[in-house]
């Protein structure tokens, strides 16, 4: 389980509750007029701006987030790859990488290999590879998009809420009992719509964001390194090519280990 998505909304659950009863508003913020509206103005408003089958891929997404990344660590893939490079200089090159694994980084190793041994140009094999990687990062981000758009519509159906409880507040002007209770409504709508947009929408679009960021990074190494297979290259030398990428994952190389 991914600890630190699960830690991010408990401590930022706690804090709106802890808010919420230590301001003395707890019995008038919970209220069906605000959390109807922003909820379900929202819901209405991202399913118009999307399809059926993103929208389900979306919701995927956000249970993804809770789990551990399937991505393998950089630091696995560098030795994956250098082990690889190692039989390959033993055994006669690229085609003697028949048995990789099938399931590492989703399939992806053993579809640059037979890539590579398909075209047995490292021209053409990246312009396939780095093609199916722009793709499913560009897949990546309309998941990311669904939420970002959420993210938008909330504080905005937050404030028709708002407005809705103006128009019973002035309908009430002549009543002073019930224009606190109005304005009550009223606020607490504004505060649903930011409070969702910020507590859930942005964090959950921006982690899925980072997620594709982290398996572009595997995948672009696999690439590189598959690359370097095929040139003949020392395992030394793609061992020392692909420890670059640590740096970028905030590995030992990026301590100066």
């Amino acid at each position: 389980m991914d600890m630190m998505t699960i830690v991010g909304f408990m401590l930022g659950g706690a804090v709106m509750v802890w808010g919420t009863y230590s301001s003395g508003v707890a019995g008038n913020i919970f209220n069906s007029h605000g959390i109807v509206i922003v909820l379900g103005g929202t819901l209405a408003a991202t399913i118009i701006n999307t399809s059926y089958k993103r929208f389900v891929t979306g919701i995927r997404a956000l249970g993804a987030i809770f789990s551990s990344p399937k991505m393998p660590p950089v630091d696995e893939a560098v030795r994956m790859l250098v082990g690889m490079a190692e039989t390959a200089q033993k055994q006669g090159g690229i085609m003697a990488l028949t048995s990789v694994d099938a399931g590492f980084a989703n399939g992806f190793l053993k579809r640059a290999v037979g890539v590579a041994m398909v075209s047995a140009e490292s021209r053409e094999t990246r312009a396939i590879l780095e093609e199916e990687i722009r793709l499913r990062r560009l897949d990546v981000s309309e998941d990311s998009n669904l939420y970002r758009t959420a993210g938008v519509l909330s504080p905005m159906f937050g404030l028709i809420g708002t407005l809705f409880g103006i128009i019973q507040t002035l309908s009430n002007i002549s009543d002073p009992t019930a224009i606190g209770r109005s304005m009550a409504v009223a606020i607490t709508s504004a505060l649903f719509g930011i409070g969702f947009s910020n507590m859930f929408c942005v964090p959950v679009a921006n982690k899925i964001r980072l997620r594709a960021m982290e398996e572009t990074l595997v995948l672009q190494l696999i690439l590189e390194g598959v690359i370097d297979i095929m040139s003949g290259k020392t395992p030394h030398l793609i061992d020392m090519h692909l420890r670059g990428y640590l740096t970028l994952d905030g590995g030992p190389a990026a301590k100066g280990k």
